[in-house]
């Protein structure tokens, strides 16, 4: 970033703008360049990170006194200045984190939350579900049954015992966050005392020892969309665990393993189905039936010649496209020639006249040789 570059003029905002006017001036920036939305834009990437170094100086009171005041001089790590993030520097040993989370959690939850007192969303939880072939073609509804963690009846999950309030957090006053003051910069921190939620429990409630949760069984029903394929996951949303203080329960990500089937084999959308026929099947052509995997049977046409490994498609007979209405694969016939293994003698006598025809019939004399064994 040049070392000129005003920020208010990179936000897009005057010298005197409200702290209300530098977040949505910011959000809307942030939104825009957003590595995200603009994959492999370098430039993007470059305007969005000097976006968040405008507002984590300007969304602070403190560190845009000292802006208003110095210029970048008195923010940045540069000689002469007053502080940075090398050795001496205020932030030194800061978490990263600690520094710009509030910033990122401003833009990408809608504003909604504030610098403390926001109690956790519950944790993700995940379930493995395996499915037939068949019920990944045609979709399913499966009940499902586990176990999570559920807000407390008795205290509708506040951790305080029914009748007795919540106190504020005397350390943090409420907040959910501690500021921390290193010589001219300052850092806000979520608070050891209430974990952030800015309230404390005075008289546990005696179910659930305080904490607002309790582990129970939990039903839901699993609907598995036509043309899931192993390691497809669905989400439930808030079917995870509750979270802190009556937030949101997280979600639930099922993950879906289709189990292997005693006659197709699957190639994403398309179904693949070895069927074996005979020499003189190949040799002189032939029309086989094989199997659907929702019932019944197809004719496939085999021509004359036909080779040991050929492959013939029928059109929309495979897995449905997962999303995709009235969409299918194909169905892919991969076919073996079958060598017998046990011959009677007019099978073998045949074969040894076979045999000897084609001693007498040179390479290059196929029509001559296929004449004299088949007749035609």
């Amino acid at each position: 970033m040049s070392p000129h570059e005003d920020y208010y003029n990179l936000l897009g905002v005057p010298r005197n703008a409200t702290d209300d006017e530098l977040k949505a001036a910011y959000r809307k920036l942030a939104m825009k360049h957003h590595p995200d939305r603009n994959p492999g834009n370098s430039e993007s990437e470059e305007h969005f990170k000097r976006v968040n170094s405008a507002y984590e100086v300007l969304s602070d009171p403190q560190k845009r006194a000292a802006y208003d005041q110095y210029g970048h001089a008195g923010v940045d790590g540069s000689p002469g200045g007053f502080g940075g993030f090398g050795q001496g520097g205020g932030f030194a040993g800061a978490d990263i984190n600690d520094i710009f989370g509030s910033i990122f959690e401003d833009v990408f939850t809608g504003g909604s939350s504030r610098r403390g007192g926001r109690a956790a969303r519950g944790a993700d939880l995940k379930h493995d579900l395996e499915v037939t072939l068949e019920q990944a073609y045609t979709g399913m509804e499966h009940p499902l049954e586990y176990e999570r963690t559920e807000h407390c009846a008795v205290c509708s999950g506040t951790g305080a015992s029914p009748g007795s309030p919540l106190k504020r957090c005397p350390t943090c006053r409420g907040q959910g966050r501690v500021q921390y003051v290193q010589g001219f910069f300052s850092m806000t921190r979520v608070c050891p005392a209430c974990s952030g939620a800015g309230e404390i429990v005075d008289k546990p409630c005696a179910d659930c020892h305080g904490g607002g949760r309790v582990r129970k069984n939990a039903k839901v029903t699993i609907k598995v969309p036509p043309g899931v394929d192993t390691g497809t996951t669905l989400r439930i949303p808030r079917g995870g665990d509750a979270g802190d203080r009556r937030a949101e329960n997280g979600d639930l990500y099922v993950e879906i393993r289709v189990k292997e089937h005693p006659r197709f084999t699957r190639g994403g959308e398309d179904l693949i189905y070895r069927h074996a026929i005979s020499f003189p099947q190949a040799a002189l052509g032939s029309t086989v039936e094989v199997p659907l995997i929702i019932g019944g049977r197809a004719e496939v046409r085999i021509p004359e010649g036909t080779q040991h490994g050929a492959t013939f498609r029928l059109r929309e007979r495979g897995m449905p496209k997962l999303g995709v209405r009235n969409k299918k694969g194909d169905l892919l016939v991969n076919i073996s020639v079958e060598v017998p293994r046990h011959l009677s003698a007019r099978q073998r006598e045949l074969l040894e006249q076979l045999a000897e025809v084609m001693k007498t019939e040179t390479h290059d004399d196929k029509d001559g040789f296929f004449k004299k064994v088949f007749g035609s």
